[in-house]
């Protein structure tokens, strides 16, 4: 096949020899400079771009590919952030595969939702928004709060902001740009995320795991940890998303999708169209041997998977995951490893003494980066539990007071 891949990344996930043959396939590139040292030697060819979220940029480079390659086939793009590209690319080129429409319904937040709903499963209250008048008027239509604004094709939790009951919307939205935004009720209970890979309508391997405490509030500081569930509950869980994403359309991809656990039942969150952020696909590959990223890639080319289960889950597998925030403004003097001190902790990723924390770390260069594997979800939370009492960290300031 004539295979053309619309990169940002420049780490591992950017390994594209791993998941796809280079010499079965003619493939091409449109990528970032710093890809470039892991381009195969049998790449048919490459566009680097500067910015990779022009779409202007990397249609045209696109466009160029497809020439290269004598036409395309498939276009593949791994990044939330480039779906929506991808998207437009097939259509300009021709190319079968997800257009702009059906890439909406897994980007923008009320297009989901509408969808979501649209099926009889509950979602929660929403409306578009572009300021912060419409925001007020939204928070009074539903008790004065609390209301999550988020922008509708954000990820991450970036940019989202909780309003609380008795905030004047106008004063705390002063200056904010909200121009594509939603507001939606904030709906109490535990959050939970499903992950897994589907092929022609049939899931072929999902997880549904509960978070310890939100993205939302890792943003704000706060570690975020995650177990994976099995039981009534996790199966709840399972066949409200495999609902979801039928009333979304998904038939074979990836998906990442977050359910909150209400007293009355399940209610639809947001999900992705693509494998989920953080530790989940490490966890994935070390824990349940399946390797997401790469398996989404070879059911895209209507390849045969290569490490998906035959069968359910097996009993006993549990894993999980904490993340610990950067501490804005620091620098790391010391810090522990827990690795053979915690048990259930078989990795961690953490920063070298001296590393500065900017607030740029996203997901990766931040305080610490822990797996675990454990006998039962309560194994795993007590182990994430005892790594938060025990990581104990020296910082300074990352800029010496002025004396």
């Amino acid at each position: 096949m004539r295979v053309l891949v619309i990169n940002r990344w420049s780490d591992d996930f950017a390994d594209y020899g791993s998941y796809l043959d280079h010499q079965a396939h003619q493939v091409a590139y449109v990528t970032v400079a710093g890809h470039r040292p892991l381009l195969p030697a049998a790449t048919a060819h490459a566009e680097v771009v500067a910015d990779p979220s022009d779409v202007g940029e990397v249609t045209a480079a696109a466009l160029r590919c497809h020439l290269a390659l004598g036409g395309t086939d498939v276009v593949l793009a791994l990044s939330e952030f480039d779906l929506l590209t991808a998207a437009r690319v097939r259509e300009q080129l021709g190319v079968p595969g997800a257009d702009t429409e059906a890439v909406l319904r897994f980007r923008d937040k009320t297009v989901m939702k509408q969808a979501v709903a649209a099926a009889g499963l509950r979602v929660p209250q929403f409306r578009a928004i572009g300021s912060a008048e419409d925001a007020a008027a939204f928070a009074a239509a539903h008790g004065g709060g609390p209301v999550m604004l988020k922008p509708r094709t954000g990820a991450a939790s970036s940019g989202c902001v909780l309003l609380r009951p008795g905030q004047d919307a106008r004063h705390e939205l002063a200056g904010r740009d909200l121009t594509g935004y939603e507001a939606e009720e904030f709906v109490e209970g535990p959050i939970w995320h499903v992950d897994g890979l589907l092929a022609d309508g049939e899931l072929r391997f999902g997880l549904a795991s509960r978070y310890l405490n939100t993205c939302f509030d890792f943003g704000l500081g706060t570690p975020l940890g995650s177990v994976v569930q099995q039981g009534p509950a996790a199966e709840t869980m399972l066949d409200f998303a495999l609902r979801s994403l039928a009333a979304l359309g998904l038939r074979t991809g990836a998906f990442h999708l977050e359910v909150i656990e209400h007293a009355d039942g399940p209610v639809f969150l947001e999900v992705g169209a693509r494998v989920g952020g953080g530790e989940i696909p490490f966890v994935c590959r070390d824990v349940y041997g399946v390797d997401l990223v790469g398996d989404w890639v070879r059911l895209e080319l209507s390849e045969q998977p290569r490490t998906l289960p035959a069968g359910e889950t097996s009993e006993g597998a549990h894993g999980g995951f904490l993340m610990l925030p950067e501490p804005v403004g620091q620098r790391l003097v010391e810090r522990p490893s827990l690795v053979g001190v915690v048990p259930g902790l078989y990795a961690e990723e953490l920063p070298e003494p001296g590393h500065v924390f900017t607030g740029h770390g996203g997901y990766d260069e931040i305080l610490g980066r822990f797996r675990y594997r454990a006998d039962s979800p309560a194994a795993v939370e007590a182990a994430i539990r005892a790594t938060l009492d025990r990581y104990r960290c020296t910082l300074e300031p990352a800029v010496p007071a002025q004396v």
